[in-house]
């Protein structure tokens, strides 16, 4: 991701690889705790944080480039993470740009509109040799409903239903460990959370099969309910909804106000990626922002020499580097004292080019394909 944003391309016959803004200079903030390799949010905060003090500290304008999400949330924009990400946008010259995640064509997003009258269930398929599946259910506050699960076995659970607590059952060959939420002075929503586990530790796995979640009313005020599985990286390829939606599948901080979300498309086709996340917000707002090539993209590969890379993590330090150079041009050259922020990212709107077949934005490819030269004003 630094080798496309800013990487030289100095291994590579004619410098061929290089990133977007081979000049720049890089801060790189090291996550994830000894002995394991996944960052917790509270880390990519302070990473954040660091970044931006550094910056003030050197005068100097920063892009940053977030290639990391998951699932965890309401999609809304309003957990504590996505907050702080949007708060920071008052403070020094700063554009964030956020990869979209791979979800797009992963079957791990589900909706239902519920109405007091009619019983819905979901159907979900949890594969052979899974270990912990966790599956996050947000819902208005307003709204009651009761929720049961039915095994691969046939076999029923009702739960039990008391907001800010927990239960556990063995039930259907696995361990479920339920809690259920409360809104947060950030958000609304509410969330239930349903956790497989292994019932027996000498197995080590869950029942495979598929488990039908249901829904039975009681009170229906708005009737939307959103449902996540774990993004590809923590499950299966054959764990997923039957029904899935592939709306809303972006990934979290993506949902966030004031970044620019990243989508990836293929630029050898020209053609969407099916993997790339997609829009728009649980609140209804336009996501992604655009789309950068994210498939086979060469660049440099840890160790030494270059790789082959795909995803939408790859695709976002494409608008980073960019961004870098539109903050070179306007406030390092001193075109543009204010090119930052929403005014950046207005320019990039602006610059960007339809997809072949697109004619409005939508929530596969946001505003267009990224286009650096027609975002800078003056060229």
């Amino acid at each position: 991701m630094a080798g496309v944003a800013a990487g030289n391309g100095a291994a590579s016959p004619g410098r061929r690889y290089r990133g977007v803004a081979p000049e720049s200079g890089l801060i790189i903030v090291k996550l994830g705790k000894q002995g394991s390799s996944f960052a917790l949010t509270t880390e990519i905060i302070e990473a954040v944080d660091y970044t931006i003090r550094k910056a003030i500290s050197l005068n100097m304008p920063v892009a940053i480039n977030l290639s990391f999400g998951n699932n965890d949330g309401p999609h809304d924009g309003n957990s504590l993470f996505e907050n702080y990400i949007t708060d920071i946008k008052g403070i020094w010259k700063n554009v964030v740009v956020v990869a979209a995640g791979n979800e797009g064509d992963a079957r791990h997003h589900a909706y239902l509109k519920l109405g007091n009258r009619l019983n819905q269930s979901v159907a979900v398929a949890i594969a052979e040799s899974e270990r912990n599946v966790l599956l996050q259910i947000w819902k208005h506050y307003q709204d009651s409903f009761r929720v049961n699960l039915i095994a691969p076995d046939g076999s029923r659970l009702d739960l039990n239903y008391q907001a800010g607590s927990s239960f556990t059952y063995t039930f259907g060959g696995s361990k479920i460990v339920v809690f259920y939420g409360e809104p947060t002075p950030y958000t609304i929503s509410q969330g239930i959370f349903i956790q497989w586990l292994p019932a027996d530790r000498g197995n080590g796995y869950i029942m495979p099969g598929v488990w039908y979640i249901g829904f039975e009313p009681v009170d229906i005020r708005y009737g939307v309910v959103n449902m996540w599985l774990p993004s590809i990286e923590v499950v299966g390829l054959s764990t997923g909804f039957l029904a899935p939606s592939p709306e809303t599948t972006l990934t979290i901080p993506a949902a966030a106000r004031n970044v620019i979300t990243v989508g990836a498309y293929n630029a050898m086709t020209d053609s969407m990626a099916s993997f790339s996340g997609r829009g728009n917000t649980t609140d209804g707002r336009y996501k992604p922002v655009i789309v950068a090539p994210g498939v086979d993209i060469m660049s440099a590969a840890p160790g030494g020499g270059y790789s082959s890379n795909t995803g939408t993590s790859i695709a976002a330090p494409f608008v980073t580097g960019s961004a870098a150079l539109m903050m070179e041009w306007g406030i390092v050259r001193g075109n543009d004292a204010y090119l930052y922020g929403d005014k950046l990212k207005a320019y990039l709107i602006k610059g960007a080019r339809w997809l072949p077949g697109q004619t409005e934005v939508n929530t596969q490819a946001g505003w267009g394909a990224l286009c650096l030269r027609d975002s800078l004003p003056f060229i």
